[in-house]
This record gives C-alpha cells, sequence and structure tokens, in this order.
C-alpha cells in the first residue's frame, strides 16, 4: 500500500469514526508529518520502531506541547490499529486459535 493510499483509508477509517474535519485535517499531518520525518513511502516499510523514535524526536523537540505530543501518539495508534493492522496480517482469525506454537501458515 503507497502513501497515498494509506492517507485515503486513514480518512475514510476517520470519517467512519464521524469525527470532525479539524480532527480529520490534525490526523492527516501527522500521518503525513511521520511519513516524511521516517522517509517512509510504503506499508511495507512502516515499523512500531518508527512510531517510537518518531515519537521520541518529537518529545526532544523544544517546540511541541504535552497536548501536541498525546495528539499526535493518539493520530498515530490509530493509524497503526485501523489503517496498517488490517492490511498486514497474512494468518486468518479462525486459523490464528488453531495453529500450533512454533509453526506459520501463510494464505494467499
Amino acid at each position: 500500500m503507497n502513501r497515498a493510499l494509506i492517507l485515503s483509508k486513514l480518512r475514510i477509517e476517520i470519517r467512519r469514526k464521524e469525527a470532525g474535519y479539524p480532527t480529520e485535517r490534525t490526523m492527516i499531518r501527522v500521518a503525513r508529518h511521520f511519513m516524511d520525518r521516517m522517509s517512509l513511502t510504503h506499508a511495507s516499510q512502516i515499523r512500531e520502531w518508527h512510531k517510537d523514535l518518531f515519537l521520541s524526536q518529537l518529545k526532544n523537540d523544544e517546540n511541541i506541547s504535552d497536548e501536541e505530543l498525546l495528539q499526535t501518539k493518539s493520530s498515530l495508534l490509530f493509524l497503526f490499529e485501523k489503517v496498517l493492522k488490517p492490511s498486514s496480517s497474512f494468518i486468518q482469525p479462525n486459523e490464528e486459535a488453531e495453529r500450533e506454537p512454533g509453526v506459520f501458515r501463510i494464505t494467499g
């Protein structure tokens, strides 16, 4: 999933949540800033440590308030949970309960 598709799916999920337009603008701005700063162009490049690194860099920045940092963290969590996780799961939910420890099944 490329960058434009990630932002498009993020907009869809925000609207599905029925959030206001200012919230949508803020979350899209945060997602763009995150992908720009981490030089990410595709969903396959995004890892959890990118999020942690981005937040720690913002925390060290002198110009950001605690409220803005919390908003950024919430926006990134929403991006990871609602947009990136559903597209990256290769194991179907009914197989997850049945699989044996140490055995990976990739469905296509």
